[in-house]
């Protein structure tokens, strides 16, 4: 049995981890949304200014419905993400790793493991579950987390700015995952809740300049599923940092270039901050 005090239970494990942003949903509040709008991914929206090709090499896919094991939507899912407070978890658990050099994409890594340990304790080996990773491209896979995350109830989602935006730590949020329980959601209203815009109209104009600017970076560079140059990557920066609610859990400097770039350098000297006669 899924109940309320053991999503508690589950959220305090998950926070321990950095992950400090959850929350639970419904299966039919996503794919409802999904369908209501019609919507391919958020990809394909840039694709059609820009001539590029998503990632997965498909166009103008339509984004695969969340699994509701047969219960018509009323199916329990969960929201997962943090804030910068995964980065210092992160950052202890590389330096404990055998190779931490060796590991292809760590914070990824990290999060699977995290999360996933978590994810199947709260199962408890009698409830059979899926998690759908931000980090998973494929079509039949993808997750769009913005709006997963807007109908969660997690945050504030901009359409045109594709800007999401916490109630506590602003923009300052990455999204991981999201899991889906063969259990019912009946204890949550049928129907999702919005929050209202959390951006003022003085910081969404310059927020839309900003955001063209770093469109016109990304589509001149060389960008991968790897990162993006720096310079690039201080442009989508400075435009999450327009949003003034938050501010003060922005990432430190070397957590949000190694967001952006996924540049090991930039890891490493961060791990070597904290315990320096770990990395030679």
């Amino acid at each position: 049995m899924i109940d309320s005090p053991s999503h508690a239970s589950l959220a305090e494990e998950l926070q321990a981890g950095g992950f400090d942003v959850f929350a639970p949903m419904r299966v039919s509040w996503y794919n409802d949304y999904l369908r209501k709008l019609g919507l391919a991914t958020d990809s394909t929206s840039y694709l059609e200014k820009t001539g590029e090709t998503h990632v997965s090499g498909e166009k103008n896919f339509k984004l695969v419905p969340l699994p509701d094991y047969g219960r018509q939507g009323n199916a329990m899912a969960f929201f997962v993400g943090n804030s910068k407070a995964m980065w210092p978890c992160f950052l202890r658990w590389l330096r404990d790793q055998p190779d931490p050099t060796g590991i292809e994409n760590p914070v990824d890594t990290y999060a699977a493991e995290t999360i996933g340990r978590a994810m199947k304790k709260f199962a408890g080996g009698t409830v059979e579950h899926d998690i759908f990773w931000a980090a998973d491209t494929t079509p039949e896979r993808l997750v769009d987390m913005n709006r997963a995350a807007a109908v969660a109830n997690v945050t504030y989602f901009s359409e045109e700015l594709f800007l999401s935006v916490h109630p506590n730590f602003g923009s300052w949020v990455a999204f991981r995952a999201v899991a889906v329980f063969d259990a019912p959601a009946s204890s949550l209203d049928p129907e999702p809740r919005f929050l209202p815009t959390l951006l003022r109209g003085d910081e969404a104009e310059r927020a839309k300049e900003l955001f063209a600017e770093a469109m016109r970076a990304s589509s001149e560079a060389d960008l991968s599923l790897d990162g993006m140059a720096l310079e690039v990557a201080h442009k989508w920066a400075a435009m999450r940092d327009c949003v003034s609610l938050g501010r003060e859990h922005k990432y430190s400097v070397l957590q949000s270039e190694y967001h952006y770039s996924k540049d090991p350098k930039i890891l490493f000297a961060s791990l070597s901050e904290v315990h320096p006669t770990d990395i030679m």
